[in-house]
């Protein structure tokens, strides 16, 4: 167990004071790091940490204080708080009355924000980091990457919230990420279809590679995943007038993107789809 005492968990929730036996929280411990090793880590960093080896201290504690919160939301429900001068106690002394419902909810909604943005900040460190490059063959990063937005806080600065996507915009970071195969579709189909299969799957292996993107490309993937994220949410026009969006932009400065030039999309003179206008090449 990455952590395994009561001690371990109020390191990360200073505002919570926990009283009583440590069995209360061990299943909720064990599932926590269960579906933290399934959505990001990886059975192989979840093994070297486990070891708590110095050198991978700085992991661990982010993998500790995510494990930790994960699973203090997942046991609120069949637990009882109460409201302490020093904040919310989990404690079996029956003679001390329930915080109020407002109250908990309260604690679950900003506890679930820094379980989000932990989340977030443990994939851009492992994105960032040359101590753990073997997390890059993982199944963890390939389905990420596979979804060109790799962090929800990314997600929620490219995606557009309307009326047609309310229904399937994530509310939080597990939602957001069984997102990732859909957003794969829309790139790899209704935006590959305009700005070419070898592009696309070019923004992808370059992303993956850790590759820079010059400012003019920085601006047109903006519009790529934008463009994926109205589409994987239902959101057909938006989607589409993003990916015009990207064409214009690659057509006015066809030196930046040569291997889109060189398609067979690019060359053609005009593209029309029967649910988008026709738009005419420059």
């Amino acid at each position: 167990m990455l952590v395994d005492s009561i001690d371990e968990m109020r390191r990360f929730l200073p505002a919570i004071m926990m009283k009583g036996s440590p069995e209360v929280f061990n299943d909720a411990l064990e599932v926590a790091q269960a579906a933290l090793v399934e959505d990001i880590l990886g059975q192989d960093l979840e093994s070297r940490l486990e070891k708590k080896d110095e050198q991978d201290r700085r992991l661990l504690k982010m993998v500790q204080r995510i494990i930790s919160i994960q699973a203090f939301l997942s046991a609120i429900p069949e637990m009882d708080l109460v409201l302490t001068d020093a904040g919310f106690a989990v404690t079996e002394n029956e003679q001390m009355a329930p915080a109020s419902q407002q109250r908990v909810q309260a604690l679950m909604q900003s506890l679930a924000s820094k379980l989000d943005d932990s989340k977030d900040r443990l994939v851009l460190f492992l994105l960032r980091s040359s101590d753990y490059e073997s997390w890059r063959g993982t199944e963890e990063f390939g389905r990420l990457s596979d979804g060109l937005i790799m962090t929800f806080s990314e997600f929620k600065d490219v995606a557009v919230l309307n009326n047609i996507t309310a229904a399937a915009y994530p509310k939080g970071w597990s939602e957001f990420l069984k997102l990732s195969n859909a957003l794969n579709i829309a790139l790899m189909t209704d935006v590959a279809s305009y700005i070419s299969k070898d592009y696309a799957e070019e923004i992808l292996e370059r992303t993956r590679d850790k590759e820079p993107f010059s400012h003019a490309e920085q601006a047109v993937l903006q519009h790529v995943k934008t463009a994926i994220a109205a589409l994987a949410m239902g959101d057909r026009k938006t989607g589409m007038d993003q990916v015009m969006e990207a064409v214009t932009d690659m057509k006015k400065d066809p030196d930046s993107f040569p291997t889109y030039m060189a398609s067979a999309e690019a060359m053609d003179l005009s593209l029309s789809h029967d649910d988008t206008p026709v738009f005419t090449m420059f």
